[in-house]
């Protein structure tokens, strides 16, 4: 049986998914699974090789809000949306599911209005002999903004499935297609159906298994990601409405974010949000200690953890000023931060 080649489209803010994804494809020996953190060698243009995806058999789509936010993942949607039945090529795999909501969808479409008029006003005065290939960058920031509606609105049509079942449901779609022989996936298979429990007499029921630690994981990663983008956005839209205010933002890794405030040139407070490991699954914490970065602890000044309710995920805060919240979105874990870390010392 024919190899098929797949490419994993995902940003980099969301690798561990990706390699959750990835570990469990590539075990599948009718699948070549495309990564360009993988295939690009050192000093390859990374332009010939997104050209390159359109000729793929299947692209997964990790769609989170990093992803919708990031030119080159877009580029590799535009690259994508090439091919005329694109919709039957692609996988998406929705981490934000937000794009669900026309309002989020209109957010998106703004964004990258936003982005092609900042980079056209960048361009005013530049002689057009001299623009090298900076127009090129701006006409793609255009098609990504006439194109972002539609792209959103075909994955928000599709009945994608949850994060967590994403690999196995693209393997048995393949199997559904004949593409794939049902010996080669007959892992995943075992490892989906209760049926072998049904014939072995062996119960399934092992307690309130709705939602894994690994979609627990996941959810916290992401929550932790969309909390310092508004976190970010604000900072900058406190600047902009008052001059006296600056705000030194700093992403030193994957887990920790450092936000240093200032007043008419005078440091009134410091914060670290982090995504931390307490209790087995991954937490969100607040601190305003960051002498414990890089020693190997951590000091909490407040925490989130995840809570499931009917099987649905929400933040709930374990640790704060005032007191424990539950059923908590991503916002409302901003409003709780900025309200009691940082307006009170503003």
């Amino acid at each position: 049986m024919a190899k098929f080649e797949i490419f994993l489209s995902y940003c980099w803010a969301d690798e561990a998914i990706a390699e959750n994804v990835g570990r469990t494809l590539r075990k599948n020996s009718n699948i070549t699974l495309h990564q360009d953190k993988i295939d690009i060698g050192p000093w390859n243009s990374i332009k010939e090789y997104m050209q390159s995806i359109s000729h793929m058999d299947y692209t997964i789509l990790l769609v989170s809000d990093a992803y919708l936010k990031s030119f080159n993942c877009m580029y590799e949607v535009l690259e994508v949306m090439r091919s005329r039945d694109y919709r039957n090529k692609i996988f998406p795999a929705v981490i934000n599911s937000s794009i669900y909501q026309p309002a989020t969808r209109a957010k998106y479409v703004k964004y990258w209005q936003s982005e092609c008029e900042k980079l056209s006003d960048s361009l005013i005065g530049i002689q057009p002999q001299n623009l090298g290939k900076l127009g090129e960058d701006l006409k793609r920031a255009q098609d990504i903004s006439s194109n972002v509606a539609e792209f959103l609105e075909t994955v928000a049509d599709m009945n994608n499935p949850a994060i967590g079942d994403v690999s196995a449901a693209i393997e048995e779609k393949l199997r559904e297609k004949n593409l794939i022989s049902n010996d080669s996936a007959a892992w995943v298979s075992r490892n989906t159906s209760h049926s072998l429990f049904d014939s072995l007499g062996i119960s399934s029921q092992m307690g309130n298994t709705d939602i894994s630690d690994f979609e627990i994981n996941q959810f916290m990663s992401q929550s932790f990601q969309e909390i310092n983008n508004i976190m970010v956005e604000l900072c900058q839209q406190l600047m902009k409405q008052y001059s006296y205010y600056q705000v030194v933002t700093e992403k030193n890794d994957s887990r920790n974010y450092f936000y240093q405030f200032y007043k008419a040139g005078k440091l009134i407070k410091t914060l670290r949000i982090f995504l931390g490991l307490g209790f087995g699954t991954m937490d969100i914490g607040i601190s305003t200690d960051l002498h414990f970065y890089g020693s190997g602890g951590n000091s909490w000044n407040g925490m989130y953890t995840a809570k499931n309710v009917n099987g649905k995920l929400y933040l709930s805060s374990q640790l704060s000023f005032v007191g424990g919240k539950g059923n908590m979105s991503v916002e409302d874990v901003v409003k709780d931060i900025w309200e009691n870390y940082i307006n009170p010392y503003l």
